[in-house]
């Protein structure tokens, strides 16, 4: 049996009759500010719950899928996320310090103002997720699919986004000082840095219909 209890006050928030939570469903309960810290959930899945607040410091999260749950200003840090699902869910101003995980999914997800610095997310996928004013600095993001994401006013410095395709996302004041970008393409779809040239040699509105397309 393992107790999940209210991270402040010791409350019992609910009870799971069985030694593991893996292959679980737990569906609609009210987790605002637990303590998951230190819980292997690995292969579980939480349907529609609350976990605002909630802490998973240091919890075992391989797997685990979280869907149509809310899961504002969550503190995640030193996770394990190996093929983590936490797409589709709202996600501001949680905490992603220094996990660790590959091939972890936040598609569609809303992660405004939220931390991942110095986290380790190979391969992530954070395709037309909404990641406005997030702190990624120093974060490990090689060949992550940002395809569509909106990551304005966000910090990706001293961060690693080699091979990363970034096609079609928003980047308005988002700042890549010093970032790794080897290999990475950029919003226009080609190569990061490299823009669509004009060629001098057409008439001007083939060169303008050119830069459209």
């Amino acid at each position: 049996m393992i107790e999940i209890k209210h991270k402040a006050t010791g409350k019992l928030l609910h009870r799971h009759d069985k030694e593991s939570f893996s292959g679980s469903l737990i569906t609609g309960v009210d987790f605002t500010c637990a303590d998951f810290s230190e819980i292997d959930l690995s292969g579980c899945k939480l349907h529609s719950c609350n976990l605002s607040e909630a802490t998973f410091r240091g919890s075992t999260l391989d797997k685990v899928t979280l869907q149509n749950c809310v899961l504002r200003r969550v503190d995640f840090s030193t996770a394990l996320v190996n093929f983590t699902n936490f797409s589709d869910n709202v996600m501001d101003l949680c905490v992603f310090e220094e996990v660790r995980g590959i091939g972890t999914q936040f598609r569609h997800s809303k992660i405004n103002g939220a931390s991942f610095q110095r986290c380790q997310l190979p391969k992530a996928d954070f395709s037309f997720a909404e990641m406005r004013g997030t702190n990624f600095h120093a974060a490990v993001l090689a060949k992550a699919n940002l395809f569509g994401a909106d990551v304005s006013e966000s910090d990706f410095t001293q961060s690693d986004l080699r091979d990363c395709n970034m096609t079609n996302a928003k980047i308005f004041k988002a700042d890549f000082n010093f970032a790794k970008m080897a290999g990475s393409i950029g919003t226009n779809g080609k190569p990061w840095g490299s823009s669509v040239k004009a060629d001098p040699k057409k008439p001007w509105w083939q060169i303008w219909r050119g830069a459209a397309v």
